[in-house]
């Protein structure tokens, strides 16, 4: 197999190659809609204001995930029509453990059997490791779930229901 040829199962067949992207778009648009709520809810009249986005650059996701929930539970009562945004959030952090659980393993084909294999390891008070087979129906559901969290996310701050894709 040559270089310049690798575009076919490389290095894990194609359906995951896509799902993984899909995840990863899906992720960064959920990032954006965070980010612009939070700016919303902190009171800033443009789109995505400037001064929220300097004060966000160097945060994580589950910084502004924490910031976005404070800022819901601050302002709906104020707000009322942000009842609700506890759903929002755990669909949000359901969507971020999936990214990550997918994201920061290794995934890699079992040449015996020709599954789709993520190991992973963890450190916290003793050494865990797990190799578990990965299908792709787990994928298309992180993809499904980051889409309904960002659809959510945005039906609650602006007031306009945006359903996912396969509802419209």
């Amino acid at each position: 197999m040559k270089r310049d040829n690798l575009k076919d199962n490389w290095p894990l067949p194609n359906e995951y190659m896509i799902e993984l992207g899909r995840i990863s778009s899906l992720y960064g648009v959920l990032e954006n809609v965070v980010n612009i709520g939070i700016s919303k809810l902190a009171g800033y009249s443009g789109t995505y204001d400037y001064r929220s986005a300097i004060m966000l650059a160097h945060s994580n996701f589950q910084q502004r995930v924490d910031i976005l929930a404070t800022l819901f539970e601050q302002t709906v009562s104020e707000y009322p029509e942000l009842r609700g945004y506890e759903k929002v959030i755990k669909l949000i952090k359901r969507a971020q453990k999936g990214r990550n659980k997918f994201m920061h393993s290794n995934l890699g084909c079992d040449p015996d059997s020709g599954k789709v294999q993520l190991s992973s390891m963890s450190a916290r008070g003793s050494l865990k490791t797990t190799i578990e087979t990965v299908y792709i129906k787990e994928l298309v559901e992180i993809s499904a779930v980051t889409h309904e969290a960002t659809c959510a996310l945005h039906t609650i701050i602006t007031g306009h229901e945006i359903k996912p894709l396969w509802e419209q």
